[in-house]
């Protein structure tokens, strides 16, 4: 069983990628916050095998909760789930310790397929992000975005 905390400032959100997680029988959403400093907390507390953050977010955003997570709990995998698909964000997220990075436009297998990929130690790109990263140079092919 996949352990995973949400962690977005749109209740919506969060409500609509829990319900969509449930029908998966390997993953369990134990626990939810509605900013990163919750987010934070919430991943000291449960050590979730995955942790999903949005990237914009008042106050603490995907990449400082990235940095947090990574440090106290070392062994939770995180996923930055965004909207935004600029290739720096990406570096950052990486950098800050994020092991997956999808895009809000990508549909829930996309979602599911990084839970699974990024809680087994590997690392997730959204394909559309990788493919962006490649034709600009950013991202040789078969690499990872760090």
């Amino acid at each position: 069983m996949i352990t995973i905390v949400l962690v977005d400032d749109h209740k919506m959100v969060r409500d609509g990628i829990r319900r969509l997680l449930e029908d998966e029988p390997d993953l369990r959403v134990v626990g939810e916050a509605e900013n990163g400093s919750g987010g934070i907390q919430k991943a000291e507390r449960l050590k979730p095998d995955v942790l999903i953050t949005d990237l914009m977010m008042d106050g603490l955003n995907g990449i400082d909760v990235s940095r947090e997570v990574r440090r106290n709990s070392p062994t939770t995998r995180i996923i930055i789930l965004t909207m935004y698909d600029d290739p720096g964000y990406v570096h950052q997220g990486m950098k800050a310790g994020a092991s997956g990075y999808v895009i809000k436009g990508s549909g829930i297998d996309e979602l599911i397929a990084a839970i699974r990929t990024v809680s087994s130690g590997a690392w997730y790109l959204s394909p559309a992000m990788q493919d962006r990263l490649q034709s600009d140079g950013d991202l040789p092919p078969g690499s990872v975005p760090v």
